[in-house]
Order: C-alpha cells, then sequence, then structure tokens
C-alpha cells in the first residue's frame, strides 16, 4: 500500500512539473559542473586583476617562498637580520616555491589561489553532491558567481588554499566515513594538518572533528585523528619555540589593538566586550555582503539589518538544526571558526578572514530557504525555491560587473604603466621604491611602513618603525637604516614617525627624494663622521 501511494505521489509531481527536475539534475550532473566550472573560469579571468594586492601579507608570502627555494629555510629575507619566520605557517608559501623556483613574473603567482578557486568548487560540488535532492547545485553555483570568492582567485593570499583543503578534508572524512579503514583516516589527518599550515585558523579543523567523532562515539577514531594532528603540527610549534617566539598570531590575538600594541593585552572582560563587538559587526555587516555582494551595488550603507535577517539569520539557524539533529564535521568546524572570529581583534573583522566559511553559509542558506519555501507551496516547492535561488544568483552576478569593467580597464594600460588600477597614494609609493632600486646601493636598509611590499618593488632589506609616542625610542630603533620612506599610505606615519624626524630634518635626515600626489618622500639618515650623498 504505501508502496502505491509513493508511485502516485511520483507521478502527480511530474505531472505537475512536466518532468523530473531532480532525475534530470542527476542525469546532467556532469554537464551542470562543467557548466558552473566554464562560468567561474570566464568570470575569473575577465575579473583577473594582475598588480599586487596592497595589504602586504601577499609580498611577505613571495619572498617566503623565495627563501625557501634558496635554501634558507622560512626566513625573512626582506629584514636586515634575515631572522627565522614565525607568524605565517609554511604551506602557503610551499605552494608557491615553484613559481619562485622558475623566477617568473609576479603575476604567475596568482595562478595558485586561482587553481585553489577551481578546485575548491569541484570539493565543494563532490562533498554536498545528493542525486536525490537537485538544490545541492545552487550553493555551488552562488559560490562559483561570488564576488568575494572571485576577487582572491587574484590575490596571491592563502584564503583560497586553505578553503580548498578544508574542503578536501571534509571529503577525505567523508569517504572514510562511507569506506572505513585506516588510510582514509590518514588522508583526513594529513589534510587537515597542511590547511593548518596554511592557516593557523586550522585549529578549528582539529575541534571540529575531534568534537564530531566524540558526539558519533567514534572514540578510537578521535584519539587517533587528535593525536595525528598534534603529532604532526608539534614539529611547527617546537621550531618557533626555538627561535623564542610566542608563536605569531597568539600574541597580536590578545592584544586590544594589534596597531597600538602599547594598549596592552585584554583581559576577561575585555574579550567579552570584544566578542559582542564582533557579532554586530560581523552579523550586521561582514556576514551580509558577504553572502548577498549585490547589495554593495545598490548603494546601501550602514547597518543592513533586514539583510541579515534574510541571510544570515536563515543560515545559522539552518546550522543550529543541523547541530541539533544530524550534524556533520562540517557543521561542527563552522560553528567552531565563527567562534574563534568573534573573538579577534575587531581590526581584522573583515570578510577576507570569514571566506573559508563562504561555501557552508550559502550551503545552510539554500537549506533554509528550501525548508522556507516547502512551508508554503508544499509539493510543488522545488519550481519556486529554484525561480527564487535564479534571482539570487542574477542579483550576484550583477555585483561582479563593476569590478570586471573596471579590472579590465586596468589591463588595458597595465602594459604602458605598471601602475595603472593604484589610487594616488600607492602610485606615489611604488615609484618612490623604483626609485630607490635604481639609485641607491643593493646592500642599502630601509625605514618603510610596508616593508614587504618595499622589498617586492625596491629588492632592498626594510623594516617597520615601532608604533611609538615616544621620539628617542623610534628614532633609536631606526638609527640603523641608511634611508626613510615617509609614505601616505598609511596613517602610522603622520601619528608617530613623522612627529620624531620633523625636527631633525637637515640633520639627522635629508630629503633626497620628493615626487607624487601626495609625495612620499625618501629620506638619507645622516650617518656620523660620514658624508651625506
Amino acid at each position: 500500500m504505501d508502496r502505491k501511494k509513493k508511485i502516485s505521489a511520483q507521478k502527480e509531481t511530474k505531472a505537475d512539473n512536466g518532468f523530473s527536475l531532480s532525475g534530470w539534475a542527476a542525469k546532467h550532473s556532469r554537464w551542470l559542473l562543467i557548466s558552473i566550472l566554464a562560468l567561474f573560469i570566464l568570470i575569473s579571468l575577465l575579473m583577473f586583476d594582475p598588480k599586487p594586492f596592497v595589504g602586504g601579507d601577499n609580498a611577505a608570502y613571495v619572498a617566503l617562498s623565495k627563501s625557501l627555494v634558496q635554501g634558507k629555510g622560512l626566513s625573512e629575507i626582506w629584514t636586515p637580520e634575515g631572522k627565522a619566520h614565525t607568524q605565517y605557517p609554511f604551506g602557503f608559501p610551499l605552494l608557491l616555491s615553484p613559481i619562485s623556483l622558475l623566477k617568473m613574473p609576479y603575476a604567475w603567482y596568482k595562478l595558485i589561489p586561482w587553481l585553489s578557486g577551481v578546485l575548491s568548487l569541484l570539493a565543494f560540488w563532490l562533498l554536498i553532491k545528493d542525486d536525490k535532492k537537485v538544490l545541492y547545485i545552487a550553493p555551488v553555483c552562488l559560490l562559483a558567481i561570488n564576488p568575494y570568492f572571485l576577487e582572491y582567485t587574484h590575490w596571491v593570499l592563502s584564503e583560497l588554499p586553505f578553503t580548498l583543503f578544508v574542503l578536501l578534508t571534509f571529503l577525505a572524512l567523508k569517504k572514510w566515513e562511507k569506506s572505513g579503514g585506516y588510510l582514509w583516516l590518514a588522508g583526513v589527518i594529513l589534510s587537515a594538518v597542511f590547511a593548518n599550515y596554511l592557516r593557523s585558523a586550522g585549529i578549528a579543523l582539529y575541534l571540529g572533528i575531534f568534537i564530531y567523532l566524540l558526539f558519533q562515539r567514534k572514540f578510537k577514531a578521535s584519539a587517533i585523528f587528535l593525536i595525528g594532528c598534534i603529532a604532526l603540527t608539534m614539529p611547527w610549534a617546537l621550531r618557533n619555540s626555538h627561535y623564542g617566539t610566542s608563536g605569531g598570531y597568539l600574541e597580536q590575538f590578545l592584544m586590544r589593538d594589534p596597531y597600538q600594541p602599547e594598549l596592552g593585552l585584554l583581559g576577561i572582560g575585555g574579550l567579552m566586550q570584544r566578542f559582542f563587538a564582533n557579532l554586530r559587526i560581523y552579523s550586521i555587516n561582514v556576514l551580509p555582503r558577504m553572502m548577498f555582494p549585490a547589495v554593495n551595488g545598490w548603494g546601501l550603507s550602514g547597518d543592513l539589518v533586514i539583510l541579515m535577517l534574510l541571510t544570515v539569520i536563515p543560515a545559522i539557524a539552518a546550522l543550529i538544526v543541523r547541530i541539533i539533529k544530524n550534524p556533520k564535521g562540517y557543521d561542527w568546524f563552522v560553528l567552531i571558526y565563527l567562534g574563534m572570529s568573534l573573538l579577534w581583534p575587531e581590526a581584522w573583522s573583515d570578510i577576507r578572514f570569514l571566506l573559508p566559511l563562504l561555501p557552508f553559509l550559502l550551503f545552510y542558506l539554500v537549506q533554509a530557504y528550501q525548508y522556507a519555501v516547502s512551508l508554503v507551496f508544499k509539493r510543488k516547492a522545488l519550481w519556486p525555491a529554484v525561480m527564487l535561488l535564479f534571482l539570487i544568483a542574477a542579483a550576484n552576478v550583477s555585483a561582479d560587473w563593476n569590478t570586471i569593467g573596471s579590472n579590465l580597464e586596468v589591463r588595458k594600460y597595465h602594459s604602458q604603466d605598471k601602475y595603472s588600477g593604484y589610487d594616488p597614494a600607492w602610485r606615489s609609493f611604488f615609484a618612490a621604491a623604483e626609485w630607490v632600486k635604481n639609485n641607491t646601493p643593493e646592500n642599502s636598509i630601509v625605514v618603510s611602513r610596508k616593508p614587504t611590499l618595499f622589498y617586492l618593488g625596491a629588492e632592498r632589506k626594510a623594516y617597520c618603525y615601532p608604533f611609538t609616542t615616544q621620539p628617542d625610542s623610534l628614532l633609536k630603533a631606526i638609527e640603523k637604516a641608511d634611508y626613510v620612506m615617509v609614505e601616505p599610505v598609511s596613517g602610522t606615519g603622520q601619528r608617530f614617525l613623522i612627529p620624531a624626524i620633523q625636527s631633525l630634518l637637515d640633520k639627522k635626515f635629508k630629503i633626497i627624494y620628493a615626487n607624487g600626489n601626495p609625495p612620499t618622500y625618501v629620506l638619507q639618515v645622516v650617518k656620523e663622521n660620514v658624508n651625506a650623498r
């Protein structure tokens, strides 16, 4: 009797829809995947930006990869000391090392995050693929056209490689749960550890999978997993300890403001205040913009409460329901990663650091809307849900057009003007770095607010001045330098550097270069008993 009802319901659904959309999607899933990947490749190439990102982390990763291929280990070759580097793990520089080994131009480093984006889509598809539910295609498509995901395919940053290895970890976990055996469990451990060596936030993977296995009552597997991860992570911790560091990010994590270290460290009360401050920043601003980027093109600003109710709340609600009912390993990872992000310094509250969660948040959002629409339309929910998701996708695609136009314009003039696309302050900075490269000895040491980017352009050792309002301390810190750059790209120069050196112009410091609008200055440090050139 039950079988007859099921067959009758299937016939009724087919009659209503004209055909089975789920069956059609399952039959053509390969071509659907190819189409999504082709769309992603097309838009990402149109959005490609050849110039370096100005954050500075990218230049550090490139320099570290050069250090690896030069046989110097993970060393800060851009600094006068060339000391061992402990802040960024070695994973991403290792992925970049083939480009450094071949001594290819900077734009080729962008190949690694771009390939990571392509492979992340494929891994995401395989992770959530379900032939019985056609809407599994939707979050993959939404991810492929998301402007932020596309943007990071051409920035030399670790976000997309980290995202890829997070997805590969859960793919290996899915395979292990299906097939069993220690080989796939070893794959889960190795993938999770390498993800952690790409970004230190990979510790959320360890905790998420460990808790998941515990709740699944797989105690032996949970112990093997945790012991394996700790054993393979310990060498990095011991190395950092050997070089006398606190582990890079940890110290900055506990600061009131990483850019004002003189403010000291936070206590429990300060961490609680940071938690609620970040909760507001992420829920009302960062997450809504990341999940529905079309809002940026609509000219909206400020608190996006309505958009939060339409995106963030449904996605988080779906996550909570999954955690309560039948969680997967990645559900625990997302929950822990979100919790960690709420304790980061507010200065780091940005879409960039939440990008690895974007695939999962889009998946939860689609699930939430699918459930909501099914409540209204009952058995006829599939087509309304598809149309709603199509409208969301169309709105997000529209957010790509401005970026495509501006980046095509940059590429049009890039061969004649390598600073094309930079704002005037950064044009001034890079022009000054090029001047230093052409007009100073190769062994020169320069003080710069952005030492890694300066090294990328000038190929001169550099370090940043300390962020202190004590002029004597700052002057003592920069006295070993041969040159000092005063750049317009950061407010710290106005706040810390200029007040300390202004009264010593033509005495201790001599202006030898001033150009740009706004100008960048290069000052030569006048050494005792040495004539300034």
